[in-house]
């Protein structure tokens, strides 16, 4: 099931995942409790540049099991660091190899969030201003 956590990165640890590589996980606090989120081996996340460390905000969509309370992230937002990667495919595919290369995109890199912008008043202006072609 794919569904997104958001919450504060209380531990960050290493397990076996797949093909045996070692994995970088999460343990994330929300307000439903505590999940364990498999990451990334932490060479690929080191090769692209992505990083998060205890005390971070972090935003992950991941594939749920709900029965372990495990969670394979698809895509991270550490909003701490105001970093976003890709992770997985919607097919659950890792984008890495067997010998733990990043093999995704540069689409799937980290990248930067765009600030939100101050709310408008509606019909506010943002650019220059039309001229009037006066009326017949």
């Amino acid at each position: 099931m794919l569904r997104t956590l958001e919450g504060k990165v209380t531990e960050v640890g290493q397990t076996s995942g797949e093909g045996e590589l070692p994995v970088l996980t999460l343990k994330l606090r929300t307000g439903e409790g505590d999940f364990q989120i498999v990451v990334a081996p932490p060479g690929v996340l080191s090769d692209i540049g992505f990083s998060v460390a205890v005390g971070d905000q972090v935003r992950a969509r991941v594939f749920y099991d709900p029965g372990l309370r495990l969670a394979y992230a698809q895509k991270l937002l550490n909003q701490s660091q105001d970093l976003m990667v890709r992770l997985r495919t919607l097919r659950h595919e890792p984008l890495w190899d067997a010998a733990g290369n990043w093999q995704g995109s540069p689409a799937e890199l980290p990248t930067g969030r765009v600030a939100p912008e101050r709310s408008r008043i509606r019909g506010e202006r943002t650019g220059p201003e039309r001229p009037t072609s006066p009326r017949p």
